[in-house]
């Protein structure tokens, strides 16, 4: 009963024909560019330490989210910026969004605002905020599980954007503009990253 559909019977895909059942000329670079990392977005430190051979497979092969999964850790614990960013901005020409998103947000960080501005823009904000809204949910929540991602230059940054911010109602938690939307994004990181350090 249900046995045709149980998870365990790994013969039995509903949706594939049984004769394209051969993988035995499966290409590796088409394999470990496309596995899911799910699991490891969520769980960066495990990927790093953990998995190194499925870790190597993966970058080498230019797996969008291993390299997004990669970058965290270098930049975050390593304190490898150059390794850490080059990573993001693997995964961000990629079009990987969190990548789009964690590379924008660290660009601002770092007082690189216009660079910032570029990768959040690839987000399409201004026509669509949920998409940016996801990214930031995904990314914090993946931060969340590293310790001490705060550094004093980011608290400096966000005062000077607020300096630089052109709109009477950037404090407003309701209202977002072309105007402040830069500032709102890199104040909700260094909130967060402010709390974590604690």
């Amino acid at each position: 009963m249900g046995e045709e559909m149980s998870v365990n019977n790994y013969n039995n895909n509903p949706s594939s024909d049984s004769s394209n059942n051969d993988h035995s000329s499966s290409d590796p670079n088409i394999y470990f560019r496309n596995l899911s990392l799910a699991f490891f977005v969520a769980h960066p430190m495990e990927f790093l330490t953990k998995h190194k051979r499925l870790r190597e497979e993966c970058l080498k092969h230019g797996n969008l989210e291993g390299h997004y999964i990669e970058g965290i850790p270098q930049f975050f614990v390593e304190k490898d910026k150059n390794k850490g960013f080059f990573h993001l901005h693997q995964a961000a020409i990629g079009g990987y969004r969190d990548g789009w998103y964690l590379s924008g947000l660290l660009m601002l960080a770092l007082e690189r605002f216009y660079k910032g501005e570029k990768y959040l823009d690839k987000l399409q904000w201004k026509t669509n905020l949920s998409v940016s809204d996801h990214c930031k949910e995904r990314v914090l929540k993946t931060l969340s599980t590293i310790c001490g991602i705060m550094n004093a230059g980011y608290y400096t940054a966000m005062v000077n954007l607020e300096c630089l911010t052109k709109c009477d109602q950037k404090n407003s938690s309701n209202h977002i503009c072309d105007e402040c939307y830069y500032y709102k994004q890199l104040k909700k990181f260094v909130l967060f990253a402010m709390n974590q350090y604690n």
